[in-house]
């Protein structure tokens, strides 16, 4: 009789960054647990769920620890997204006697790395070049701020992700800025974040110098290996200014990228997952980190992919099963089935004049070359349900908003 396997406990499968990993654990028969607080989502139609729950949202604290702990599954408990990782890392205690197998930094560790204050004075302790900070409780301090940094700045929060800042040109903005990002944290849905805000020097880098580095750091604080992608394009938006979503990329071999990406973890005691964000800026020279993300990359169908399967590492670590050595595969991303995607937020950017046409046409005639792997989001060969599904949902989204980015 062959050996049980543990199964994976998949959290907030609406969210995309979980999207790639259900094939990582499909392939190997391994049992999938999906969770999620929004009804039907693609994920619960792939082949490879097993069971699927409607659990409460992570911001409701409580009852979603209390679901976690009623529920009758056991095993690897991944995290997926900012609000989910932090969830875990505040909760890891209670969750592994309840019986869960889970692998966060320390609580310390994770606030230094997470919270983007705490993460620039990390960096300067490291020797990691990082963007100039100055942390903002008040109205003042940002005023201080803007005498003390280059210009034009930008107000931050320090623990939300998806681009929450306000690009400040002149003084006279300060207040409303400060206003405007103050009310942000501190409104219901971002509340339990217990975000600050920083000020930072706004770095001007071009859509094309955006870098990210992808590392799973065992229970020992050991790393597995790093993987270096250049953000070809990210998401822009309606302002013209880049997004940290990447809509095209491309593995690269970068040993500077990748030591200071290890200076920084090393440095920290991390454990588990890290995403981080980095620019290349010409002013100084050198890279910049931007943010430690303690969780998947929404692209993680991309990792996937190439063989470079952080969620696998992170299975396989918990259950003493041996990790696989990464190899490096030249290989090239497009989120391009999507809508919102590449190619639809592309030909709006291009139109209102924020991204040039021939760097946008090349990316695509790489695929020419077959000196690539080519993976496109949305499209699993092996799990055509959640293919369709997914597809289906962008095609009603295409019909019912139809001119969303013209009337922008």
């Amino acid at each position: 009789m062959a050996e049980e396997k543990i199964p994976v406990i998949i959290l907030d499968v609406d969210i995309r960054a979980t999207e790639g990993v259900i094939y990582s654990f499909g392939k190997r028969k391994i049992p999938v647990v999906a969770l999620s607080s929004v009804r039907k989502p693609p994920a619960f139609y792939s082949r490879y769920v097993t069971h699927k729950y409607l659990s409460p949202p992570v911001s409701e604290e409580e009852q979603y620890l209390q679901f976690l702990l009623d529920l009758p599954h056991r095993g690897v408990l991944l995290y997926s997204d900012d609000a989910s990782a932090a969830f875990v890392n505040k909760y890891a205690a209670r969750l592994s006697e309840a019986g869960y197998l889970l692998n966060s930094p320390s609580k310390e560790s994770f606030v230094r790395g997470f919270d983007k204050a705490s993460l620039a004075r990390a960096a300067d302790e490291a020797g990691v070049p990082v963007i100039p900070t100055i942390e903002v409780q008040s109205l003042q301090d940002l005023e201080e701020a803007w005498e003390q940094l280059d210009k034009p700045i930008i107000l931050k929060a320090t623990r939300l992700a998806g681009g929450k800042f306000v690009l400040i040109h002149k003084k006279e903005e300060l207040q409303a800025a400060f206003k405007k990002l103050d009310a942000l944290i501190k409104a219901p849905g971002y509340k339990h974040m217990n975000s600050g805000l920083i000020a930072q020097e706004f770095i001007y880098y071009k859509y094309d110098e955006i870098y990210c580095c992808e590392s799973y750091y065992t229970k020992k604080s050991k790393p597995n290996g790093f993987l270096s992608i250049h953000k070809i394009r990210p998401n822009i938006n309606s302002d013209g200014t880049a997004g940290g979503r990447l809509f095209a990329g491309e593995t690269i071999e970068d040993e500077v990228l990748e030591n200071h990406t290890r200076a920084l973890l090393d440095h920290l005691e991390w454990k588990g997952m890290a995403h981080l964000d980095w620019i290349y800026s010409k002013k100084y020279r050198q890279y910049l980190v931007c943010e430690i993300n303690p969780r998947l990359p929404g692209f993680s169908n991309f990792l996937t992919k190439v063989d470079f399967e952080m969620a696998w590492y992170y299975y396989a670590d918990l259950c003493g099963l041996p990790l696989p050595e990464p190899r490096f595969k030249k290989s090239l991303y497009f989120e391009a089935l999507r809508m919102p995607g590449d190619i639809t937020t592309g030909v709006y950017a291009i139109a209102k004049g924020y991204l040039p046409l021939k760097p946008f046409v090349a990316s695509y005639l790489k695929l020419l070359t077959f000196k690539h792997k080519v993976c496109f989001d949305i499209y699993y060969k092996s799990d055509p349900a959640f293919t369709l599904k997914s597809w289906s949902e962008h095609f009603f989204y295409i019909l019912k908003r139809p001119f969303r980015f013209l009337n922008r």
